[in-house]
């Protein structure tokens, strides 16, 4: 409309009323000059027959006749020449009157050009920020206009493409014919809801769905979205906007907040059960502590006071490494389980504990061997040396509870990138089944053993705060290792 200059309907002039400027100009300018032409022509007819009546020589009555015609011809002539003088006056007004509304016309058009170009920016700029694919598409599925483009910094093909097509649906691209081609094209979701809409003349909303979405770098991308379409008259033609929004963070999020949810829930089950248990651990100690001591008043030979003695140091001792855990457990929920770097003799650290368990052992009357196994001559590593030294604690201790004879070898590996640390024993074994729990908190596989359960989780986030990895290989009936890791880049090579 702009190009014809005319405007649309409501309220304007259209194309069949009202021409462009350039028109209305040409128009009277051909009319003004038919006039002059016109007026031109009228004055040598005069002029032609003034000529001829006054070159007759003889003045008869003839002569007196024209006389008084060409007297009344004159009048006509004048009064001729009045008409076209006013014809042209109203001619040149309503000319000039034109050009004024034209010129009206044009800043009108002007403005409204100005407005939609307006309107045109600040939509363009919507399409582009908006953080969702906007589809305009006919009843074919044929996407006439899209942001999907300029969205995925994707280019657009020559052809229109379906919404299939666009959305990178699976069915569509495994089909010759492209969307709407495929045998499971029938029961699309997405399809189904479309056709519906334009049948029912209705839009719809909240529509759940899978779609594959390419990258600007050609990579197929699944992401999880909400389709909602609105159905709508475009110059009597039946189409539809259809608006994507890419809902994967926000699933992401949601199965986050779950996951957080249930680990919430679990922890304060974990804490009630904690406290069950560390109430029962707490007493049996502290009951066979304040009852021997009683007892031991009353002992008549030495051997009954040195026999107290033991069962209360014992219990003393238990109590002790009950306190330690539950204080670390307590550090780690806080985050403030502290780490002290040093260098470390782990060939020192090994041999040092060899001889405090099997002094342990040999003070209980066992028959069970502690065995050292270095396999370098040298091993300085930089680490927390009470913090590893726990862990392999843990896992002698754990191992003495299960093996009665045999041995229990504390070792490592110097691998490639990593030290390989293991207490391997010749013990009852642990079942597949259970294996995968060793980990857990308060988890006892035998209940009728001493302590809380908490000393191979404390061991398992100790391990993970120095980089490393830990692990248990069972075969119930022969035996149990224990294992974990401190890989070089948190650690240094042996030295």
């Amino acid at each position: 409309h702009f190009v014809t200059g005319a405007i649309p309907a409501s309220g304007y002039p259209t194309s069949s009323s009202y021409s462009n400027p350039q028109t209305v100009q040409m128009y009277f300018f051909i009319t003004f000059v038919f006039l002059i032409g016109f007026l031109n022509n009228i004055t040598q007819i005069a002029r032609y027959l003034f000529n001829t009546i006054f070159k007759l020589k003889k003045k008869t009555i003839f002569v007196t006749v024209f006389n008084k015609l060409n007297q009344q011809y004159y009048v006509m002539l004048i009064a001729l020449l009045s008409t076209l003088i006013i014809l042209c006056a109203i001619l040149l007004i309503s000319f000039l009157w034109e050009r004024r509304k034209c010129l009206r016309m044009q800043k009108r058009l002007f403005r409204e050009s100005r407005k939609l170009e307006h309107t045109n920016h600040v939509a363009s700029a919507i399409l582009k920020n908006v953080h969702a694919f906007i589809l305009l598409i006919n009843n074919d599925f044929k996407v006439l206009k899209t942001n999907y483009y300029q969205q995925t910094g994707t280019r657009k093909g020559p052809e229109e493409k379906r919404v299939g097509d666009l959305l990178q649906c699976c069915n569509a691209l495994s089909a010759e014919g492209g969307c709407g081609t495929h045998v499971y094209c029938g029961s699309c979701p997405i399809r189904q809801a479309i056709r519906q809409a334009f049948e029912q003349r209705r839009g719809f909303t909240n529509l759940e769905a899978t779609l594959n979405m390419v990258t600007s770098e050609n990579q197929t991308v699944a992401c999880e979205a909400v389709i909602s379409g609105s159905y709508f008259l475009l110059n009597e033609e039946e189409n539809m906007v259809l608006t994507v929004h890419d809902i994967t963070h926000l699933k992401q999020v949601e199965r986050e907040l779950k996951v957080a949810k249930e680990k919430a829930e679990n922890a304060d089950i974990a804490k009630s059960a904690f406290l069950a248990n560390m109430s029962h651990e707490i007493r049996t100690p502290l009951n066979a502590i304040t009852g021997f001591a009683e007892v031991m008043g009353s002992a008549n030979t030495e051997e009954e006071k040195t026999q107290y003695q033991e069962i209360i140091k014992m219990n003393a001792d238990l109590l002790m490494q009950l306190v330690n855990d539950i204080l670390d457990m307590s550090k780690i929920e806080a985050g403030t389980l502290e780490f002290v770097y040093s260098t470390v003799d782990i060939n020192l650290l090994l041999s040092d504990l060899q001889r405090l368990f099997q002094m342990r052992i040999n003070d209980a009357g066992g028959k069970v061997q502690i065995i050292a196994e270095p396999s370098l001559s040298s091993c300085l590593i930089q680490t927390d040396r009470n913090r590893v030294a726990q862990v392999i604690s843990n896992f002698v201790g754990n191992a003495i509870k299960f093996t009665r004879e045999g041995n229990i070898r504390i070792g490592y590996e110097a691998k490639d990138t990593e030290l390989y640390f293991y207490v391997k024993d010749t013990g009852t074994g642990i079942p597949a089944e259970k294996l995968s729990n060793v980990f857990g908190r308060f988890v006892k596989l035998n209940k009728d053993q001493k302590g809380a359960g908490l000393g191979l989780s404390i061991s398992q986030t100790i391990v993970g705060k120095l980089s490393g990895q830990i692990g248990a290989d069972s075969i119930e009936g022969e035996g149990s290792t224990f294992w974990f890791t401190l890989p070089y880049l948190s650690c240094g090579k042996p030295q």
